[in-house]
C-alpha cells in the first residue's frame, strides 16, 4: 500500500510539473489532462455450497484498486493529431478479478501483481480527411484537441490504444471512472473485445463521421493466450474485426444515441464442446481453456446500445449484446447475452459546472448451451470456474451516488447486487459496496 502511494505521487507530481509547464507556454500546440481514480471496495461473507479455483471468496473480503493517467496529445498538419497516453495503475480486484462474470470493478484489469506498474497505454495518430466545408468547434478532452472539426469526414486512426475508445460509446454508461462500476453494465458484456491483460491492442480504424451518422471499421489483434499481456502478430493464426454504426439527434434539444456493432474474432481459443469431449473420452481432463488450441476458431456477435437525454436532468440508456458462445472467452469476459437498462439523473450543486449524479441499472447475463456444458463439467477459463454449476443467469443489480466536491474533485458511494455469481445458484447473493474517488484536471 505505501508503495502504491509512493508511486502515485511521484506520477502526480511529475503530471502536474508536465501540466504547468504546457500551460505556461502560450503557442503549444501540446494538450495535457490528468486522471486518478482510488476505488475500494468491500463484500461481506455469503453462502456458498462450493468453490472451485476461479471462484469469489465466500468469506467477508476487500480490495483496493488506483490508475493514474497523464493523457497526451498535439496537432501535427493540417487534420492530423498524436496522442499519447502513460499510465500508472496498482491494487487488485476481489480474488484477483476472479468469481463473477460482470466483475464489480472496471477500473481495474484481470492481474495479478497488484504492485504499482507503470506502461504506455496509448500511443497512437489520427488523420481526418474533410468532405465538406462545414466545421464546429471541440473542446479540449482527454483524448481530444480542442479546435475546429470538419462536420463530414474521413478518419484513419492507428496505433495502440483501447477498442472501447472507439466502439460502444453509450453517453450515459461508458466511463467506471466518473459513471456505473460494473463491467457488462458499463460497455456490452458479451463483446469479447480483443485487447491484452490490460485492456490495450494494436488497432487500425477507418471511419466516415457526419452530424448524425458515423461508420467505423477496424482491424485489431488478439492475444496469444486468454488473458494474456502478449499480442499476436501472426494473422494467419489471429486476428479481430469490428464494425458500428452510430446515429445520433438532437429533439427539442434532447440528445439521443443509438449504435449496432458486428464482430468476428479469429483466434486459437478452445471450442467448449471440443473440451468437454476430450475430457469424457479421457484425453484431456485438465478443463482449462486458457491456452492456444491447435486450429484457430471464429467468434462472431453483435451489440446494440441507445440512450436518451428526457429532460436536462434524467437520461436513460439500454444496452443488448450476442456472440454465438461456442469458443472459449479470451480477452474480457464470460458472458454469452447480456441485456441491460438504466437511468441516470443530475442536478446542478455549488455552481452550474459541477453536478451530482444519481445512477440506478440492472443487467441479466447468460452462457450459450456449449458454455454451460463446460462449466457443468467442472471447466475453468480465465474468469469464472466453481468447478460445478447449478445453472442461472447472473442478475446483477448498481445503484451509485456522484457528488462534486471540487472542480477537479468527485467522490462516489456506490452499491452492487449480484445474484448467481458466475452463474451459480449455489453461490450468493453478494453485495458488495464502493467508494470512488476521481480526480481529473
Amino acid at each position: 500500500m505505501l508503495k502504491t502511494l509512493f508511486f502515485l505521487f511521484a506520477f502526480l507530481t511529475i503530471s502536474y510539473r508536465v501540466i504547468a509547464q504546457t500551460e505556461d507556454t502560450a503557442q503549444s500546440r501540446w494538450r495535457v489532462h490528468y486522471q486518478m481514480t482510488a476505488i475500494t471496495q468491500y463484500h461481506p461473507a455469503f453462502h456458498a455450497a462450493y468453490s472451485g479455483k476461479n471462484s469469489l471468496s465466500s468469506y467477508a473480503d476487500h480490495a483496493l484498486s488506483l490508475t493514474a493517467t497523464l493523457y497526451v496529445g498535439s496537432a501535427l498538419w493540417r487534420n492530423a493529431f498524436v496522442y499519447f497516453s502513460p499510465e500508472l495503475s496498482g491494487g487488485k480486484g476481489f480474488d484477483n478479478v476472479h468469481g463473477i462474470a460482470g466483475f464489480t470493478n472496471g477500473d481495474i484489469y484481470r492481474v495479478d501483481d497488484p504492485t504499482p506498474q507503470f506502461y504506455i497505454a496509448r500511443l497512437y495518430g489520427v488523420q481526418y480527411f474533410t468532405l465538406g466545408s462545414s466545421s464546429t468547434y471541440q473542446d479540449d478532452a482527454p483524448l481530444q484537441v480542442g479546435g475546429y472539426m470538419p462536420d463530414r469526414r474521413l478518419e484513419i486512426i492507428a496505433g495502440k490504444l483501447s477498442m472501447t475508445d472507439l466502439f460502444d460509446d453509450n453517453p450515459i454508461s461508458h466511463d467506471p471512472r466518473t459513471q456505473f462500476l460494473n463491467w457488462s453494465i458499463m460497455d456490452d458484456g458479451a463483446w469479447d473485445f480483443p485487447a491484452d491483460t490490460r485492456g490495450y491492442d494494436a488497432i487500425v480504424a477507418v471511419g466516415y463521421v457526419s452530424p448524425r451518422w458515423t461508420v467505423r471499421m477496424a482491424e485489431s489483434l488478439e492475444p496469444t493466450r486468454a488473458n494474456g499481456n502478449k499480442l499476436n502478430w501472426n494473422l494467419h493464426r489471429s486476428h479481430a474485426e469490428t464494425v458500428e454504426c452510430i446515429y445520433t439527434s438532437s429533439w427539442h434539444q434532447h440528445h439521443f444515441y443509438a449504435s449496432m456493432h458486428v464482430y468476428r474474432n479469429f483466434t486459437p481459443a478452445p471450442l467448449y464442446e471440443t473440451v468437454v469431449r476430450e475430457k469424457l473420452s479421457g484425453i484431456d481432463t485438465s478443463l482449462d481453456v486458457i491456452d492456444p488450441a491447435p486450429v484457430s476458431h471464429s467468434k462472431y456477435g453483435l451489440g446494440i446500445s441507445m440512450s436518451y437525454e428526457i429532460n436536462d436532468q434524467i437520461s436513460c440508456f439500454a444496452r443488448s449484446g450476442w456472440n454465438d458462445g461456442h469458443t472459449a472467452t479470451w480477452a474480457f469476459t464470460e458472458i454469452d447475452r447480456s441485456l441491460c437498462l438504466g437511468v441516470s439523473y443530475q442536478t446542478p450543486v455549488w455552481h452550474k459546472q459541477q453536478r451530482m449524479q444519481i445512477g440506478l441499472a440492472c443487467v441479466v447475463n447468460g452462457l450459450s448451451a456449449p458454455h454451460r456444458d463446460f462449466l457443468q463439467a467442472g471447466g475453468y477459463g480465465f474468469v469464472i470456474g466453481d468447478g460445478q454449476l447449478h445453472y442461472r443467469t447472473e442478475d446483477i443489480g448498481e445503484i451509485y451516488l456522484s457528488f462534486p466536491l471540487h472542480d477537479w474533485i468527485t467522490i462516489t458511494a456506490d452499491m452492487q447486487w449480484i445474484s448467481h455469481p458466475a452463474y451459480n445458484r449455489d453461490r450468493g447473493p453478494v453485495a458488495v459496496g464502493s467508494m470512488r474517488m476521481h480526480v481529473a484536471f
